[in-house]
């Protein structure tokens, strides 16, 4: 017999006429449920359960639904076919029995990116999750329902929770700031999907303003009508909790009551020792589904335009990123990734973005002058810190100690002009002719300068299609 595990309520009238009529060949309930016991694998039906579904309200006002596999078996009692008995069927649970609902369920659609005057745009409706995640406490994932309208989409569970509903806008504006913050979620929000991890809510925790702000705003790209909830972490040992609640309060733009304060004694990481960290958490069944889908997506775009590219390393810098120096000269630029997806999405990233890296056991290790100035030529620190020691400021400060560039640096007085070793040896105030001249040919090896003879005697001037790459390090 094909498991049916779900249940029907009919309507009044006819729900009353059937079962009685089933009732009347037997007897009585207490004979029908006997018959039924029998008749049916792995379920016990007493009279009590006949009285209940035939009268389909308990006594404080919820509906009580009859298992469709009782339904079938009452329908071959009374002659009357399965269809028959359904068309009269006002209610199901669970809700994704319902033919009426199946035009609601979510169907896997492919991604549709569309272009407008402002943009470029992802259609929300072609990436919906068909199901939501396994949840913790039920171990199920249960279908998803959907409403699309031309400017809005409703996606809710088919279980009866409160907290099943997400509201999106329908088209997600492709920008600076959706990859930034998803970048941002992917390395410092909560996303574990595995079977035992807690997927009812989404969240994220951090010490600097600017990251929960630019997380806040890439909620508010996609979300329609959510609560947040707000929770400071700090050290007591250190720092007073209400000046810390009024402090975030300015920088994030709330009120200060909404903040929930967890003391946290002697804990000793340094992150949460000047200002605290706080945690911003969403409670949704569906938006952690939803979520980890808009992630998905996002590596994949990423990896097709460079601009996406660079904003998607600002925000993974700013999260996961750190400036490895020596004596304040720039040896590596390190991004935390111990996951192996993780990883070869981020190798296929540098490998994009043209930067040379070795791999370490928990990070990648971006390497070589090059890359340090195209690092440096994108502005990749440029999301501040407040908290924590600025990372752009270690990056400059170890970028313009680089041997390489104190090299280039060195071109400065001759921006306009041609000149000999001579001039340079002079100038610098250099012992040799021969090591201004052994330096200045190793420049031209690099095409950043040009030679040419004029009476036996050879001259030096910069090559100007390398002078606007030049004028970003003398700038420093």
């Amino acid at each position: 017999m094909i498991k049916e595990d779900y249940s029907v309520l009919l309507e009044k009238d006819f729900r009353l006429k059937f079962f009685d009529a089933a009732i009347s060949k037997f007897g009585s309930q207490a004979a029908l449920a006997e018959y039924l016991s029998n008749k049916i694998k792995n379920r016990k039906i007493t009279r009590e359960n006949i009285k209940e579904w035939l009268k389909g309200k308990h006594r404080y006002g919820w509906d009580i639904l009859t298992p469709v596999n009782v339904i079938r078996r009452l329908g071959s009692i009374n002659s009357i076919s399965f269809d028959d008995i359904m068309s009269h069927a006002v209610k199901f649970n669970p809700e994704w029995e319902d033919p009426r609902k199946q035009c609601l369920l979510v169907q896997k659609r492919r991604i549709l990116i569309i272009k407008k005057f402002d943009g470029l745009y992802l259609d929300l409706a072609t990436i919906l999750p068909v199901k939501s995640l396994e949840a913790m406490r039920s171990r199920k994932s249960l279908p998803l329902f959907v409403k699309i309208d031309n400017n809005f989409i409703k996606l809710w569970s088919g279980a009866s929770w409160k907290k099943s509903e997400i509201n999106l806008v329908r088209h997600l504006r492709l920008d600076d700031l959706f990859f930034k913050g998803c970048a941002i979620y992917i390395s410092e929000g909560v996303n574990k999907i595995n079977r035992g991890a807690c997927n009812s809510f989404i969240g994220l925790g951090n010490s600097e303003p600017s990251i929960i702000n630019l997380f806040l705003k890439w909620l508010n790209s996609y979300l329609i009508n959510y609560k947040l909830s707000y929770r400071l972490e700090y050290n007591g040992v250190r720092v007073n909790g209400i000046k810390l609640k009024e402090f975030w309060s300015k920088k994030i733009d709330i009120e200060s009551e909404f903040i929930k304060i967890y003391l946290r004694k002697n804990y000793k990481s340094s992150l949460i020792n000047n200002f605290g960290t706080l945690n911003i958490r969403i409670d949704n069944t569906v938006l952690k589904s939803f979520v980890i889908n808009l992630l998905k997506v996002s590596r994949r775009l990423t990896l097709n335009n460079k601009g996406w590219q660079i904003s998607y390393i600002k925000g993974l810098l700013a999260s996961e990123g750190s400036v490895n120096n020596y004596n304040h000269t720039l040896k590596a630029v390190t991004i935390g990734s111990t996951n192996p997806d993780e990883r070869i999405f981020i190798k296929a990233l540098l490998k994009k973005l043209g930067l040379k890296y070795c791999e370490g056991k928990n990070q990648l290790n971006i390497i070589n002058w090059n890359s340090f100035y195209k690092l440096f030529t994108y502005d990749a620190f440029e999301i501040e810190q407040i908290n924590n020691y600025s990372k752009k400021a270690r990056f400059i400060i170890a970028f313009k100690n680089h041997q390489k560039t104190k090299k280039l640096i060195k071109l400065f007085p001759f921006k306009h002009k041609i000149f000999t070793a001579y001039d340079w040896q002079k100038y610098y105030g250099l012992k040799y002719y021969i090591s201004a001249h052994k330096f200045l040919n190793s420049l031209v090896k690099e095409d950043l300068l040009k030679t040419k003879l004029l009476k036996n005697k050879k001259y030096y001037s910069i090559n100007k299609y390398r002078l606007k790459e030049l004028e970003k390090i003398w700038s420093l």
